[in-house]
């Protein structure tokens, strides 16, 4: 059993990893921090309440960044929506609130409490997590692990040379890879590969249950998104990290330092490899077949 906390900016696929994680028995959701990204704060918390609401999982929803560590603020409304989730309609929530204790708080006090335990999923920027580490910088060796999605050593997918949660806030993604922490990244090189097929959108559309709706109407969206600016099929980006805790030996990849430029220009955002001491695992491809069974199998366990 995997305990993880899940550092989200909920959007259309981050809404997968969260429908991932609550519906799979290798994995124990032990809290969920939403913080600013695709979208601002307000509407990625309400986005992550009503993903866990729909789940029935009674798991504290906490509240994280408002906005990076330098840089202004960017969002990436044109894939997924004005709300971060365009797409389903949700019943008002008995269930779900926001705690009241922030979430890098919680995140530090569940891994202090938890040493060797508690692995860290962030699917969003880095924010939340180069706080706490910058608050305290043992998380990096008392947590079990960083598994992360975000970076790309091929081409961007927000500027030419910046993936979108590195872009969002490089100075913090350059913290957390800088740590010497346990990391697994999961970049576009190794994303962009698996991606949703009309076909397959149309087998869980011929499913019932209320998470899988709110799945397809998800990804509905999506794919609608992506047809309009022409890049074919959804990317499963932020889902492949909880699958990875479901199966480590499912994905390929290789160790290297990874470091971030964080000088203004055409660059900014960047990832690149290095030699440095402390590596990184750098995840290149994953058992696709594999991948969806997992999200069948996990929509199927959800009501």
């Amino acid at each position: 059993m995997q305990r993880i906390i899940l550092d989200v900016d909920t959007g259309l696929d981050d809404a997968v990893a969260l429908f991932l994680a609550a519906g799979l028995e290798e994995i124990q959701i032990e809290a969920v921090i939403a913080t600013a990204g695709n979208v601002g704060l307000t509407r990625t918390l309400e986005n992550t309440l009503n993903i866990m609401e729909t789940t029935g999982l009674l798991c504290p929803v906490y509240e994280g960044s408002a906005g990076p560590l330098v840089r202004s603020a960017v969002e990436a409304g044109d894939f997924h929506g004005e709300s971060g989730l365009d797409g389903p309609v949700f019943q008002p929530r008995s269930r779900q609130f926001v705690q009241s204790q922030r979430g890098v708080d919680a995140m530090i006090d569940l891994v202090l409490s938890n040493p060797g335990e508690i692995t860290i999923v962030s699917v969003g920027p880095l924010t939340d997590l180069a706080r706490a580490l910058q608050r305290e910088p043992t998380l990096s060796t008392l947590a079990k692990g960083f598994v992360i999605m975000g970076g790309s050593f091929s081409g961007g997918n927000v500027t030419a040379e910046a993936e979108f949660n590195t872009y969002a806030d490089p100075e913090a993604a350059k913290i957390v890879f800088s740590s010497g922490a346990n990391i697994a990244l999961f970049s576009l090189d190794c994303t962009r590969t698996v991606t949703l097929s009309p076909a397959r959108l149309q087998s869980f559309r011929e499913k019932g249950g209320r998470s899988n709706a709110v799945f397809v109407a998800c990804m509905d969206t999506y794919t609608a998104n992506y047809t309009k600016r022409g890049q074919g099929e959804p990317q499963m980006h932020d889902p492949l990290t909880v699958a990875y805790l479901a199966d480590p030996s499912k994905v390929v990849g290789s160790h290297h330092g990874v470091d971030v430029i964080v000088e203004e220009g055409p660059s900014y955002g960047r990832t690149v490899k290095t030699d440095a001491k402390n590596t990184i695992f750098i995840a290149e491809s994953i058992d696709i077949p594999w991948f969806w069974g997992l999200v069948e199998r996990s929509l199927a366990a959800l009501p």
